[in-house]
């Protein structure tokens, strides 16, 4: 912290220091420690930074989207329609080849895939333009990708089902 923004003592420079020095360190036993970094560990996990939102891990689910493909929704919004997702294929999985409507970020966190010939390794980004057209996406090491692209809301069948 720079001098200028460093709190004002209230006492005296001297004083506060022979305070300082006067002050023990509390012994603390271990079931102390432990409960005093649980209670320490839950407040923050829970309190979010204002104006910011924490999705967790354990409460997403992966959904079955497609064999070899599971998806994680992270975010949709009819609104603008984009949504983000992670994709998790395994070997052997197929996203179709598909047009883009909208512009699509497709960022390879883990593995390898191939938009058609095009290879693509973790740390990659892939845009597409809208209008633009994607091969079928494969991979034979598995990869896992973070998707922010077009937002279609589901369907309602009129059969009822």
């Amino acid at each position: 912290m720079s001098a200028s923004r460093r709190p004002r003592s209230l006492l005296p420079n001297a004083i506060a220091q022979e305070i300082s020095a006067a002050i023990a360190p509390a012994e603390l036993t271990d079931e102390q420690r432990n409960s005093l970094r649980t209670r320490t560990l839950q407040r923050a996990r829970h309190e979010t930074p204002e104006g910011t939102a924490t999705l967790r891990a354990a409460d997403t689910p992966w959904l079955e989207c497609a064999p070899h493909i599971q998806m994680k929704v992270l975010r949709q919004d009819a609104t603008t329609g984009y949504q983000i997702v992670l994709l998790n294929v395994q070997p052997g999985g197929v996203m179709p080849a598909h047009r883009h409507t909208r512009e699509e970020e497709f960022i390879v966190l883990q593995g390898e895939c191939h938009i058609g010939s095009h290879r693509l390794h973790a740390g990659d980004v892939h845009l597409a333009q809208a209008g633009s057209w994607h091969p079928a996406i494969t991979t034979q090491t598995g990869v896992i990708v973070l998707v922010r692209g077009e937002y279609s809301p589901p369907m309602h069948r009129s059969d009822g089902a």
